[in-house]
């Protein structure tokens, strides 16, 4: 048996590297597989073996997601775990999976993996021509594709532009685009920047056009309850869940993936009730101290300027106690109150989430048989929620001035830290061609 034989046997026995993808529907259930041993969720395609495509994945992203394929290292694959959806994804996936189950799809992306490097399974082509990305043979001197110094796209790289910086010196700016596949963002969030070194000087934010249907977020409880009555203790529930996810988002942005496990594990398990479980995660997110730290003072969002935009958690980490729950008379009868935190930065929003989780399961608890009523307010774990009204479009606004500035690694802190649905995100580009922000 060859050397190759020997390696690719040893690699079968090791953890699958995953790039995952989360279209409608799918963020809950991708975000679940960071807790599965067989799988390596990595952050970056080059690291990735099998691209794992997960419910209905925008037509309008057919070129990134080629493009993202494209990136895989080589011996590569695609999979679809269908989730339910029934639009087939822009890209050729040879697996398909369509039980729910995520044990099932383990099994099948550990198949797949073993298949292909045993060499059972061919390796994917090449999704894109293999085109240049801008024209430069020919150009210049010595046919380079520069023109000068700083000029023209030398071997079809765009040179850096020198610009003032803050410090009013004069540094090189390069413009870089981030999404829509951006492991730490929502699906379909595009970010185009202008870098000094690691500094945002300069950010737009677009939405990429694409037929996307509206069914991702009305398959949630919250997008039940704008139609239909809802048991509250199934709406507080989801809300608990929600928040543990997005602070188990967090915990994953800042390298801390063992305690994310462990939030994404107590995230699948809570019960009305269960809010000492809370207090237990609290008491050990405390004892790290790493996330307090990480976040404190990043994302600084004055309350004036939340006005008319951002609800929800964002709105009450800022001081301002408005929730929709208040103005319900069956959460009245509960005794329901809005809890706030006056820090205004990531960390309290993560505070401001685990508060709300502990106090939602509370409710569920007290809750009983208590239906809440379609024509009543609706707060979702993001904010007010109604029909056509959805808290990612009132959010969104708000990322480009408020990353200006920033070091990276705090912008990237700071758009985990608004949690924004990937579902809303997606379903804008139907219901809102135009919502591209300047």
């Amino acid at each position: 048996m060859g050397l190759s034989a020997v390696a690719s046997r040893v690699a079968t026995r090791a953890p699958v590297p995953v790039f995952p993808v989360a279209g409608l529907g799918a963020r809950a259930a991708v975000d679940d597989l960071l807790v599965e041993t067989r799988l390596r969720i990595v952050d970056t395609p080059a690291a990735a073996n099998v691209l794992l495509l997960a419910g209905d994945v925008p037509s309008g992203l057919a070129a990134e997601l080629a493009r993202l394929h494209d990136g895989m290292s080589r011996p590569r694959t695609s999979l679809w775990w269908t989730l339910g959806a029934s639009v087939r994804p822009a890209i050729r996936c040879p697996t398909e999976v369509r039980d729910p189950d995520p044990s099932i799809l383990v099994d099948a992306v550990v198949d797949v993996h073993r298949r292909l490097l045993t060499g059972e399974l061919a390796s994917s082509y090449p999704q894109l021509p293999d085109e240049d990305a801008a024209p430069w043979r020919g150009i210049g001197p010595y046919g380079q594709g520069g023109t000068g110094m700083t000029g023209g796209v030398p071997y079809g790289r765009p040179m850096a532009e020198v610009a003032p910086d803050r410090d009013g010196l004069r540094l090189d700016q390069l413009t870089v685009r981030i999404g829509p596949f951006f492991a730490r963002f929502p699906t379909g969030l595009v970010l185009e920047l202008r870098l000094q070194g690691d500094v945002v000087q300069e950010a737009q934010l677009a939405l990429p056009a694409g037929d996307v249907p509206m069914s991702g977020v009305a398959t949630t409880p919250f997008g039940d309850a704008l139609g239909v009555p809802v048991r509250v203790s199934v709406l507080e529930v989801e809300r608990a869940r929600s928040h543990l996810r997005s602070i188990a988002s967090a915990l994953v942005a800042h390298q801390l993936g063992s305690l994310a496990q462990r939030v994404l594990r107590l995230a699948g398990k809570v019960r009305p009730g269960d809010d000492h479980e809370i207090e237990r995660l609290h008491r050990v997110l405390r004892r790290s101290q790493v996330l307090g730290w990480a976040t404190t003072g990043v994302g600084h969002i004055a309350p004036e300027r939340l006005e008319g935009t951002a609800s929800g958690p964002i709105l009450r980490a800022s001081g301002v106690a408005r929730d929709e729950r208040a103005d319900d008379p069956v959460y009245g009868g509960l005794g329901f109150e809005p809890i706030v935190h006056e820090g205004s930065d990531a960390r309290a929003r993560l505070a401001q989430r685990l508060a709300e989780a502990r106090q939602a399961l509370e409710l569920a608890g007290r809750a009983g048989e208590l239906d809440h009523d379609p024509e009543s307010p609706l707060e979702s774990p993001r904010g007010r929620l109604a029909a056509g009204d959805l808290p990612a479009r009132r959010v969104l606004p708000l990322i480009p001035s408020l990353l200006e500035g920033m070091e990276w690694g705090d912008a990237v802190s700071t758009v985990v830290s608004l949690d924004l649905d990937t579902d809303e995100v997606l379903a804008l580009h139907a219901t809102d061609p135009k919502v591209s922000v300047p």
